[in-house]
């Protein structure tokens, strides 16, 4: 779609996109099932800058990194993105707006959506401690503080004799 014609036309797109169509996600999740729910609407901010809301809901199932098992990680994002011809313009945008770098060239809307999608994986996915299935060994933290199970004792030690 041409994004300039679609700020001036104020276009709303409302839709579903299966997570299975988005080639770049696939590779980080368990299973590609379910979709992506999606609001994107073009319009101008009172300064005639061309904007675009990107919503994307969806849950995203990827690998515990703690017990190996599936985890359902919840993804809600609320973008406010300035379409930018030039880096110029990029360094001038306020503070709410993100770049969108385009050009006369149309643009895809499934990747607007799946790199709202890839942007919100975790660094390391994890469920919380207390939902998964490994759980942390208890530490006895008085016993640490008190320099009793310290790692660097058994340093200091070696430092001594040597």
């Amino acid at each position: 779609m041409d994004p300039w014609r679609a700020v001036d036309s104020r276009l709303v797109l409302v839709g579903r996109l299966p997570l299975s169509s988005l080639p770049r996600l696939r590779g980080s999740l368990v299973e590609a099932t379910g979709d992506a729910r999606f609001r994107l609407a073009f319009f101008r901010d009172e300064a005639q800058r061309a904007l675009l809301r990107c919503e994307v809901v969806a849950t995203l199932k990827l690998r515990c990194q703690r017990c190996l098992e599936a985890l359902d990680h919840k993804v809600s994002t609320d973008t406010l993105l300035a379409l930018v011809l030039s880096v110029d313009e990029e360094r001038h945008l306020p503070e709410p707006y993100d770049p969108l770098p385009v050009s006369n060239e149309p643009i895809r809307p499934g990747d607007l959506i799946e790199d709202e999608l890839l942007l919100a994986l975790p660094q390391i996915p994890m469920h919380e401690p207390t939902l998964c299935v490994r759980q942390l060994p208890d530490v006895d933290v008085a016993r640490m503080q008190s320099g009793e199970a310290s790692p660097f004792r058994v340093l200091a030690e070696l430092k001594r004799r040597g």
